[in-house]
């Protein structure tokens, strides 16, 4: 008998205590152990009684952590059974199916959560409750989500192959060098195993060391990384078990790094890996279905047609190719809501062109993501009628170059209507859809809907790892001068009538660089108002700072691409005889003014718009400047037109706040032009956008230096009063 005194100093202080023991004639207790009291555990006082050993005395609840020299290589345990499991991300563990299966022999396993309470824990880790299991078709491997991310432990990432007739180790929890007086073990052990077999799924040996169990799921290295991982064994000469051989199964992972990446990366609501090649099955047979991985909400396979095939040995292994006349892979219903908030990203390989992805309406789609001449495409019907109008995003040309993978992404937020179109992570084209309608219909790769019984835009190429979310997946880095959300600075004018006009930039060049067709109307009677544009309250779209006759200065909040006079706010007093600009100098998210008195000549600084500083004591009087990191420094600098028309550089040198160095001059002949300071090119380089006298509109492109490079001309026939 032994007796255990919990740590609890007063009734309900204690921690959970649980106390195994064994008998020599195997019987065995586990006793919970009164967490604020004593509590005798024992097999009996009877002096016959086969001595008792305390195997195991433990605090709280799931596995007991493991030793050994492989950081990521845990157990993995759920009712009556402990396994070895591999960490190949920070919340996902590698393991075999036949562990958690209700038949082990058959290795089956639903996606979704485990059937019960199912723990990891890893060396000098507290164990980790699984909370969803992701299972290949046709292969004893699961991955298993962690409700936590495992830190300070290197995940092991897949092999490229998995040689036979060379020795490869395994490492894992066997109970091969216990006895059968002993429970389990904690500490890691290895096997060398010589694999004399090959098939595209599985490593075999005839023979091999003696492998036990606890070992299913062990990770088999080559070159420290993960191979496959061991799924059946003779067991012969294990403590506990007949045995029935040496003979040692494997189950092969070296070719599933696609399918491995895309579950264990994915933030999405859907994901299809286009990875799940049945276990049986060549390349060049047809697919059928291809699995969703939908780690919330009920998942959505997509079934192939005819022409829809399996393609090995590329980037992306396996992947599905399509023949560009009659595949397409169709989900039963839709993936996300066209009229509100969504994102898609496809990793694509096109050979000629055609329709990625894609969401069925009745006679149309509700959008079409698509390849043509060379150029990512993504656009949004208006209505659900065959030809409605489209709302269109073009990338520039050669971004889809044929025979090259990209991952061609779409963001859509419903409030704002801006659609923005990625490749490769940048964003390269966006446009406004405002006639909203909800597709209903199923999720489409490989083609789009143009009538009620017809399809087109068949997809030429190959796929890899599809995703949706309904939300937006990635916002483009904010900018002072982006008005509608797309992640490009915007050109915002009053025209003669006292309107205020927002014209989107396109990402273009010339004529196209910024978009009289979709401008939209933020405001009216500004016409003789003084205005600048910034991002005041740092929320990634720019906001319009105003004086008016009083000299009083207000702030009109950008919501959603429109101004909302309702919530002006006041952010300054006694402004009638400055000219007001902004800018960022004080490291500090919100917007910091800059003035000019023009009484007194005084050029100041106000760190988030407060706490007036001089910076120029006299001289300015009459300048127009325009705060904004000319150099590259990341430190806001003045640019400023004096009253002869001269264009004069002063550099910046604070490290936090504004000191300004000697001017240099940058141009001259800038009188008659109305100008802002924005980076309009997207080059990350503060440019100058400049009216003339004759209504041409020209972008003069900042070097980084101070000065700016060759003008050119990106509009004609403007009638504006002011711009910013």
């Amino acid at each position: 008998m032994f007796e255990i005194r919990g740590d609890g100093q007063r009734e309900g202080t204690g921690h959970q205590v649980t106390a195994k023991l064994r008998a020599d004639d195997g019987e065995q207790l586990t006793v919970d152990v009164d967490p604020d009291g004593s509590t005798p555990v024992g097999l009996g006082a009877d002096p016959n009684a086969s001595p008792t050993m305390l195997l195991q005395l433990r605090a709280g609840t799931g596995l007991a952590p493991g030793t050994g020299e492989h950081p990521a290589v845990g157990k993995l345990g759920t009712a009556g059974r402990e396994c070895t499991a591999t960490l190949v991300a920070p919340r996902w563990a590698l393991g075999a199916a036949s562990c958690l299966a209700a038949d082990p022999s058959r290795h089956q396993l639903a996606e979704g959560p485990p059937a019960g309470a199912t723990y990891v824990v890893f060396p000098g880790k507290s164990a980790t409750k699984v909370d969803w299991l992701s299972p290949p078709p046709g292969r004893d491997v699961v991955l298993a989500r962690l409700a936590a991310p495992i830190e300070g432990i290197t995940p092991i990432t897949p092999a490229t192959s998995a040689p036979t007739g060379v020795e490869l180790t395994a490492v894992g929890h066997s109970r091969a060098a216990v006895t059968d007086a002993d429970w389990t073990t904690d500490r890691q052990q290895s096997a060398r195993i010589t694999f004399t077999a090959a098939t595209p799924t599985t490593l075999t040996a005839e023979s091999g060391p003696l492998v036990c169990s606890g070992m299913a799921g062990a990770p088999v290295l080559h070159g420290g990384r993960l191979a496959a991982v061991l799924s059946q064994a003779g067991q012969a000469g294990c403590p506990g078990t007949a045995g029935n051989g040496s003979a040692v199964t494997a189950a092969r992972v070296d070719d599933l790094a696609t399918w491995i990446s895309a579950i264990t990366t994915t933030t999405a609501d859907h994901t299809w890996p286009l990875a799940d090649l049945p276990a049986t099955t060549t390349p060049g047979t047809a697919v059928g279905a291809v699995a969703d991985s939908a780690f919330t909400g009920t998942g959505l396979p997509l079934t192939a047609t005819a022409g829809a095939t399996w393609r090995t040995g590329d980037t992306f292994s396996p992947a599905v190719e399509l023949n560009g006349t009659t595949a397409t892979l169709a989900a039963t219903g839709p993936a996300v809501a066209t009229d509100a908030d969504f994102s898609l990203s496809a990793w694509a390989k096109p050979a000629a062109g055609g329709t990625v992805l894609s969401q069925d309406g009745v006679n149309t789609a509700g959008f079409k993501l698509w390849a043509e001449s060379g150029s990512w495409r993504f656009a949004m019907s208006r209505s659900d009628v065959a030809g409605p109008v489209w709302d269109t995003a073009i990338a520039p040309a050669g971004s889809a170059p044929a025979g090259v993978w990209s991952q061609v992404a779409v963001t859509y937020k419903a409030a704002t209507g801006v659609a923005i179109l990625w490749v490769d992570g940048r964003n390269v084209a966006s446009v406004r859809h405002t006639v909203k309608w909800r597709a209903t219909g199923a999720l489409r790769a490989g083609a789009h809907r143009t009538g009620a019984t017809s399809l087109g835009g068949h997809f030429k190429g190959v796929l890899s790892t599809l995703q949706t979310w309904n939300r937006l997946s990635a916002t483009p880095a904010p900018n002072d001068h982006d008005f509608d959300g797309d992640g490009r600075n915007d050109v915002v004018i009053t025209d003669a009538a006292g309107d205020l006009w927002m014209y989107p930039s396109q990402g273009g060049s010339g004529l196209s660089t910024v978009s009289g067709a979709n401008r939209v109307k933020i405001g009216t009677g500004w016409g003789a108002l003084k205005w600048i544009v910034t991002d005041w309250d740092a929320d990634g779209l720019a906001d319009v700072v105003m004086k008016g006759s009083d000299g009083v200065l207000w702030m009109y909040p950008n919501r959603n691409g429109q101004l909302v006079s309702g919530a002006r706010k006041q952010v300054g007093i006694g402004w009638g005889d400055y000219v007001h600009a902004a800018g960022n100098a004080g490291g500090t998210p919100a917007a910091d003014l800059f003035g000019v008195n023009n009484g007194n000549g005084a050029l100041y600084y106000y760190p988030d718009g407060g706490g007036k500083t001089t910076i120029g004591n006299s001289g300015w009087t009459g300048f127009r400047i325009f705060p904004a990191d000319f150099n590259g420094d990341d430190r806001a600098d003045v640019m400023a037109i004096d009253t002869s028309g001269a264009l004069w550089f002063y550099a910046n040198t604070s490290q936090n706040g504004v000191t300004l160095a000697g001017r240099t001059q940058s141009g001259t002949g800038w009188s008659g032009y109305k100008v802002a300071a924005l980076d309009l090119s997207g080059d990350g380089r503060t440019d100058l956008v400049a009216l003339d006298g004759s209504g041409r509109l020209w972008v003069y492109p900042g070097t980084r230096n101070g000065r700016f490079g060759s003008r050119s001309q990106i509009g004609a026939g403007w009638t504006v009063n002011a711009i910013g």
